[in-house]
């Protein structure tokens, strides 16, 4: 199973929080820090028994839950999610009588240490195991918490932009390349894209905490729209990226693309493990997982040539995004995102007439337009490279929360 998942501090003792109120339920006192959180007995047991039923994938069951005292099992679980709680400190296997003849088939790591890459080479937010050699289980409880956890921190730093939300909102993206600091991958593992995950999730929650009228929104609706606009988010951002590696370095080769700002990998090259996400050859896998990067060349090429500024691409992920999202789910979902594109198309007017003095750039905005239409067609030929990987069950993955990776090219 792959468990993405959030560090957690040292715990401290107990008996300093038995005079807090329990930060889930607001009724008990706290008995102690469970699982991340101060809370009482009651709800440290709730958690540990549903974290992993059916009540994680259920909403609301009333509809009407007060939020603060009352809740159906869903909404009560979200509440532990939202105020922290992570299964890192699960126990298993606490039988006092084990059968020797019958192996264990669970095991645990009873602490993570803050410098787990160190020791293990692996993301502070991955863990790996074998339970079900027929399935690689991504669990997301943890990131999720974490996401939770920056979408309600809000910016580390305050920002003052004098009314312009987009440009504060470009100010949460630092996409700053060194071509004197990129990094080269050689080898795509498990380890590396389960990394790329946790950076983008929690790289677009961070962006979305720096836009004011998106931090009014309630939290639950926050939260849908950053797991469904993430890896749409992330492709373009990628693609900016590399055009940028490209005008830096003077290379225009392909199959070189640029992840997480600063990191290099030649996709007809780098050495490719595709042992845990499928069954089939490497080769068959690699090919076929290739051509929805190849699909995106065109558009590095028009990212290379237009040379977009901080504010301008800022608005095209936006727009790239809130699109997505509100057709994705219509409705209310629709209504704010319209409404977030409406603030961010009138600051995106004053930024051309104002600060740079350019009142026709009707054309320069087309181009932007065309190649965040592009990308959408990309995303449409991509479900039906999806439906063949569905029919003939190429991958092996199974997600806790497959919604985060509708058209991501691995649900």
């Amino acid at each position: 199973m792959l468990k993405i998942a959030r560090i957690q501090s040292p715990s401290k003792n107990n008996s300093l929080h038995l005079q807090i109120p329990c930060e889930v339920c607001k009724i008990q006192m706290s008995h102690g820090n469970h699982f991340g959180v101060n809370s009482c007995r009651a709800c440290a047991a709730f958690f540990r028994r549903t974290v992993h039923s059916r009540w994680s994938q259920l909403k609301c069951q009333g509809g009407s839950c007060n939020k603060m005292t009352f809740f159906c099992k869903p909404c009560r679980l979200q509440r532990c999610f939202e105020m922290g709680m992570v299964t890192a400190n699960f126990q298993y296997n606490r039988d006092g009588i084990v059968t020797p003849s019958v192996p264990t088939t669970i095991s645990t790591v009873s602490h993570i240490t803050p410098s787990l890459e160190q020791y293990l080479g692996r993301p502070h937010f991955v863990i790996l195991s074998d339970k079900n050699p027929k399935k690689t289980i991504i669990d997301l409880h943890r990131l999720l918490g974490e996401a939770t956890k920056i979408l309600n921190l809000g910016p580390a730093t305050p920002i003052f932009c004098d009314g312009s939300q987009l440009k504060k909102l470009s100010f949460g993206m630092k996409n700053e390349f060194d071509l004197r600091k990129l990094k080269i991958a050689t080898r795509m593992t498990q380890t590396e894209i389960a990394g790329n995950w946790e950076f983008y999730v929690k790289k677009v929650a961070t962006w979305l905490t720096h836009f004011d009228e998106f931090k009014k929104l309630p939290v639950g609706m926050k939260m849908k729209i950053l797991q469904t606009i993430w890896h749409i988010w992330s492709r373009l951002e990628k693609l900016s990226t590399t055009a940028k590696y490209r005008r830096s370095s003077g290379r225009n080769k392909r199959s070189e693309i640029v992840v997480q700002s600063g990191v290099l990998i030649d996709i007809s090259e780098v050495d490719f493990d595709s042992k845990w996400m499928s069954d089939y050859p490497t080769d068959q896998v690699r090919r076929f997982m290739m051509h929805s990067s190849c699909d995106q060349f065109t558009v590095t090429d028009h990212l290379t040539e237009m040379e977009l500024s901080d504010v301008e691409l800022t608005f095209m992920l936006a727009q790239l995004c809130f699109q997505y999202a509100g057709n994705r789910y219509q409705g209310e979902i629709q209504e704010v995102c319209d409404r977030l594109m409406t603030i961010l198309s009138d600051d995106l007017h004053d930024y051309y007439v104002n600060e740079l003095n350019m009142p026709r750039y009707f054309k320069r905005l087309a181009k932007m337009m065309q190649i965040n239409n592009e990308i959408q067609h990309n995303i449409r030929r991509g479900r039906d490279r999806m439906e063949v990987i569905h029919t003939f069950r190429i991958l092996k993955l199974e997600f806790t929360h497959p919604e985060m990776f509708l058209d991501s090219g691995f649900n």
